[in-house]
């Protein structure tokens, strides 16, 4: 059986390891929001260049190498997006666990706290018995 203090050493360890998974699933988080928002531009961009008018770039060619750049650079982006959304996926669940054994080891220090209560109360209680009856 382990004594209160080591569950509270076992609490302090999950807890560590808790917030750096945290913060390692923020971390993709960002990457994600950044993804997503370069994504977003590169659309605004590819918008925009369809509406332009301008003779002088078609002339020339270079709307097609523009719309070429555009589309390769949407499709690497959403493969990067794509492998931040599996390593997420994969760190929600890490995440979720730690928590578990957050919850678990809290869940394990009241139970010895109450139990060490009711020990500390019988034997208070034995201790009275005892004296009252050898008086």
């Amino acid at each position: 059986m382990k004594t209160l203090d080591q569950y509270r050493q076992m609490a302090q360890v999950v807890e560590v390891q808790y917030r750096q998974q945290q913060k390692s699933f923020q971390r993709l988080v960002a990457e994600e929001g950044r993804l997503r928002g370069a994504l977003w531009q590169l659309d605004e961009h590819v918008r925009k260049s369809r509406t332009s008018e301008d003779a002088s770039l078609r002339a020339i060619g270079a709307d097609v190498v523009w719309q070429g750049w555009a589309g390769r650079k949407k499709q690497e982006l959403n493969m990067q997006l794509a492998q931040v959304l599996a390593i997420k996926e994969h760190h929600i669940a890490q995440v979720r666990r730690a928590y578990g054994k957050v919850l678990a080891v809290q869940e394990l220090c009241t139970q010895e706290r109450a139990a060490r209560k009711q020990r500390t109360a019988q034997t208070l209680l034995d201790r009275a018995v005892t004296s009252y009856l050898y008086r």
